[in-house]
């Protein structure tokens, strides 16, 4: 019995493994056509080698390859291996028959990937990190220890437009239930889509002749948000069907959910210097002037983000099986995740004003940075903000992608198509009453204490009850964001709007020519040609022309989330808690009066031309891209040794035009722009087969990664006035960076579904992107044509040799990025177990589970001279999964952890460089079969409650805490 399970087990494997989404049809025999929507060649479904087209040597038994082709008897008393054990088979099975270095997960044989969304699924692939960062459950990723914007996305293979907006693919904007399987390919060959210096990640979905025939599926779920105590209900539907003898094939598949969930954050966004005047007897205890400065938490903030709306995404397509040469297939894909109502509540307890006494209550300590801290104190006379933000995001994206595949026994060709669209934008407004001190005083009194290396001793405690209230006007213009009344309380209208809009045109053609030779297998040439445009929007509001007069008490109310703070997890947090009801100050200050010559924002109010951020990122990019590649693919035996390989060149050549409205001085000026680039990228993947079981895998290939879109800003912006001046400098003369890498790995593939595997990886990387540092381009002596005549560098300081303000010369700081010409060096370790325990008695034998480690170390000097770090790169990565398995039900347990990795800088939130703690999170999913056609489900996820912790260089000096809470989701599938 345990041979027939073995060989069904393979067989279903196998039979997944070489089909990937959009890639073949099960009806099409090795002799026939195969189509797919990537350049790389398709694989019939006989067992072969997606990169390779050999057959698999290890397990590929001839048992096994005869039920893989369809032609042997079926014995009725094997045991299919469905469900969990079958997802991690699949994707086994798929790593098996590569050539490079891959990895993957599928569904779990019942339609569906237990995680929250396609990142957290993602997360479980050794090398893969998940951002958490990434507010609205973006779930961005890093793969092998680079940022997320340096992997390429594809969808089955096809180049897809992305719908980033600042970083890179939020994946959480899919659903995941309408995906087979991801995969990530880690060592690309010059057939693979080109673009991505740490990989490519492979969204598939199954192509319609795969499907099963007349196969109707649909689930009713719902999630359980603890922070929001709400259920949001979600859904999926699936059907395919056979016609015409099984030639043509149809399919859908969509799922939706309702979204509802929030965030709370405890934030410490400046550490400022005790005062030496106002803090009491300073003197006797931190010591006389010419003393190290003391510095405290000055400004703390507590803040919940909601986010309100729903997710849907849909996928469709057909095939044709014409002839036996000829197939023809069109695929669509469509997503959007709308969150229309989505806000961030802010209460902010800041110390920095002079009149601010702060008296602080513990000892001064000492950290690495060579400072000297407090970290808790009594206060009065504190500024108290009260702030709410509307914050709506959307993201959406579309595509169409067809095939036309035609093959022999000696001749393969295969033309692709595509067209797709995406956007991505967030409207922010954001709308303050903040209570400032006085000279006088403000009557606000309390405590605070950070709560040092654990939050959960945090604590604020503020008088009186409410602390921000309304002090009447008329109010008076301070400047673009800030009226002010006689009381000197400050009324704010700000808020940024950012829009990125992205489509792409393809078009590629793959022939290859396949020889019976021992040495040579075939070879592959291709062309393609792209076509993408992305298009930057950029709106600040402002609070010229609004109706401040409609400005009153009834506008500050309590926030609803006092009383729920971190979910009752942190016992210190303040109460004392006010906000702004949101639509009636929306509703009072408009409509706004317009001045000659202003235009609106998105939400109503006046735009902020003079803004650097509006300057900067109002932009087109288009890129025309045509690229070419040959590759030879080899298999051969050598001493013994089966040997596959792919040897490669591909050279893609970029013409890239921008064009923008330049702002210098407030003047615009529209600006073109235009350069072009061109990278060869050869490649070298060779597998070797040392056993039956061990398999050693070896790649070198070059790649190269173009910039994030928006750091293209073409547009050089002067800002300021009077005894400064700021200029950003455009960059359109950023070129992508490279990287040659090196990737080994060693497999042992003890039995069926058990592997050990190593892998190691270093990747050189020239070219990124780095703050300008040459003085020269920071106080060109001609001026730089900025307007502000001749500059001459004092010291440190860049002037203007002619400007003068208050009788001293005008102080211009000039600033932009450029590739910088230090490379850095990126290794790694990538081990993983993955077991199965069929082989044991009784109820043991449905054990199994998987463990992955990755390790990643970073070396090279940044264009400062400092040590080079990638934000958001963990060194330690660790993932623990087990499961437990039968006909009945299955369960599976899985536990991840990634250890500190920093951070960039920047942003009010944020303050200076940080890092980011360890963390540690479990998850859990379960399965209940009723029969054959009705399936329970539930899953839970961050069982352990952990949170997300922020910190300066030391855990005594924390920056920021995020409390996501749990969340439980149950479902019910019906299955025909």
């Amino acid at each position: 019995m345990k041979g027939n399970v073995y060989v069904t087990l393979m067989a279903t494997a196998a039979a997944f493994a070489v089909q990937p989404a959009m890639a073949q049809s099960q009806s099409i025999a090795r002799d026939q056509p195969a189509t797919s929507a990537t350049n790389r060649p398709p694989t019939p479904v006989t067992g072969t080698d997606p990169q390779t087209d050999t057959a698999p040597p290890a397990q590929a038994d001839a048992a096994v390859q005869a039920q893989v082709e369809g032609n042997a008897p079926v014995d009725d008393n094997l045991i299919v291996v469905t469900g969990i054990r079958q997802s991690y088979a699949n994707a086994l099975a798929a790593k098996r028959n590569a050539v490079g270095v891959t990895d993957g997960i599928s569904s779990d044989g019942i339609g569906r990937f237990p995680d929250l969304n396609v990142g957290e699924a993602l997360q479980r692939i050794p090398g893969v990190q998940i951002n958490r960062e990434a507010e609205s459950r973006d779930a961005t990723i890093n793969l092998r220890g680079l940022p997320g914007t340096y992997a390429r996305t594809t969808l089955n293979g096809s180049t897809f437009a992305d719908p980033v907006l600042d970083g890179s693919s939020p994946l959480g904007a899919f659903e995941s239930d309408v995906f087979s399987a991801f995969q990530i390919i880690k060592s690309p060959s010059a057939a693979d889509q080109p673009g991505g210096i740490s990989g490519n990640v492979d969204l598939q979905i199954q192509r319609a002749l795969a499907r099963k025939d007349g196969a109707l599926s649909v689930k009713l779920a719902g999630a359980y948000e603890e922070l929001t105590e709400k259920f949001n209900p979600a859904g999926s539907l699936s059907y395919s069907k056979h016609l015409l003898n099984d030639t043509l094939g149809v399919y859908f598949v969509g799922a939706y959910s309702k979204q509802n969930f929030r965030r709370d954050s405890i934030t410490f966004a400046q550490y400022t210097p005790l005062s030496r005047t106002t803090t009491p007897d300073y003197v006797t205890r931190f010591g006389a002037a010419g003393t190290p400065n003391v510095l405290f938490p000055s400004d703390i903030r507590q803040f919940v983000k909601t986010n309100k709306g729903d997710r849907f995404t849909i996928a469709s397509g057909a095939e044709w099986a014409a002839t036996d040469e000829l197939t023809f297939g069109l695929n669509g894909l469509y997503t959007r995740r709308n969150y229309s109502d989505a806000n961030t509540d802010i209460i902010d307890y800041d110390m920095r004003d002079a009149n601010t006494v702060v008296n602080p209550t513990g000892d001064a300590f000492t950290l690495p940075d060579g400072n000297r801290y407090v970290n808790s104190y009594d206060f009065r006379n504190a500024r108290v903000f009260a702030s709410a933000r509307a914050e709506p995001s959307k993201i959406q994206s579309y595509g169409i992608y067809g095939d036309i595949g035609y093959k022999t026994d000696e001749w393969r060709s295969l033309t692709t198509f595509s067209y797709s669209d995406a956007s991505n934008s967030v409207i922010q407004t954001q709308f303050d009453y903040r209570k400032l001190p006085s000279a006088a005083g403000n009557g606000t009194s309390g405590s605070a204490f950070s709560g040092g290396s654990d939050i959960e001793d945090f604590r604020f405690l503020l008088n009186p009850s409410p602390a921000v209230t309304f002090t009447p006007g008329p109010f008076a213009v301070l400047d673009a964001n800030q009226l002010r009344n006689a009381s000197g309380d400050v009324f704010i209208v700000a808020g940024s709007e950012s829009i990125a809009k992205n489509n792409l045109y393809a078009g590629q053609t793959d022939l290859e020519r396949y020889f019976d030779g021992n040495l040579l297998k075939s070879i592959q040439i291709g062309a393609r040609f792209e076509k993408t445009k992305f298009t930057s929007q950029q709106y600040r509001s402002t609070v010229f022309g609004v109706q401040q007069q409609n400005i009153n008490a009834g506008l500050i109310k309590q926030s609803p989330f006092a009383g729920d703070f971190f979910g009752g997890n942190l016992a210190g947090y303040s109460t004392n808690w006010q906000t702004l009801d949101f639509a009636a100050v929306n509703a009072a200050l408009k409509p706004v009066t317009l001045a000659p010559g202003q235009t609106l924002t998105a939400n109503g109010f006046v735009n902020n031309t003079a803004d650097g951020g509006v300057g900067s990122l109002n932009f087109n990019l288009t890129n025309d891209i045509v690229s070419s590649y040959a590759m030879a693919k080899l298999d051969t035996t050598l001493l013994g040794i089966n040997i596959r390989s792919n040897v490669g060149l591909r050279y893609e050549h970029t013409r890239q035009q921008t064009d923008s409205t330049q702002l210098l001085l407030g003047q615009p000026s529209t600006v073109e722009r235009s350069s072009s680039y061109g990278e060869w990228l050869p490649s070298i993947l060779i597998a070797a087969d040392l056993t039956d079981r061990l398999v050693l895998r070896g790649a070198y290939y070059r790649s190269f990664v173009r910039p994030q879109p928006r750091q293209v800003s073409p547009s050089t912006v002067i800002s300021g006035g009077g005894a400064l001046f700021n200029v950003t400098l455009g960059n359109v003369g950023i070129k992508p960076f490279t990287a040659n890498s090196f990737d080994a790995s060693l497999e042992f593939y003890n039995r069926p579904g058990g592997v050990f595997s190593v892998a190691a990886f270093s990747k050189k990387i020239d070219g990124l992107i780095a703050p300008i540092t040459d003085r020269s381009l920071l106080c060109p002596a001609d001026g730089g044509g900025f307007g502000l005549g001749p500059l001459r560098l004092v010291g440190d300081s860049c002037q203007s040799t002619t400007l003068v303000s208050a009788g001293q010369p005008v102080q211009v700081v000039v600033g932009g990025n450029i590739n910088s010409d230090s490379p850095i060096t990126v290794r790694g370790l990538e081990f993983s177990v993955q077991q199965n325990f069929d082989f044991l008695p009784g109820v043991l034998s449905g054990l199994g589970g998987q463990v992955n480690y990755s390790l990643t170390d970073v070396s090279g000097r940044a264009s400062n001279g400092t040590d080079a770090i990638l934000p958001g790169v963990s060194k330690h990565v660790v993932n623990v999964i087990g499961y437990y398995e039968t006909k009945l039900f299955g369960i599976r347990g899985t536990y991840n952890y990634r250890s500190k990795y920093d951070l960039a800088a920047g942003g009010t939130f944020a303050g200076a460089a940080r890092q980011v703690k360890a963390r540690g999170q479990v998850d859990a999913s379960a399965s209940l079969n009723i029969n054959d056609s009705i399936s329970l489900t539930a899953d839970a996820f961050n069982l352990t409650n952990a949170k997300r912790i922020e910190f300066e260089n030391s855990a005594l000096k924390p920056r920021r805490a995020d409390y996501d809470g749990r969340t439980y989701q149950i479902g019910v599938r019906f299955a025909l």
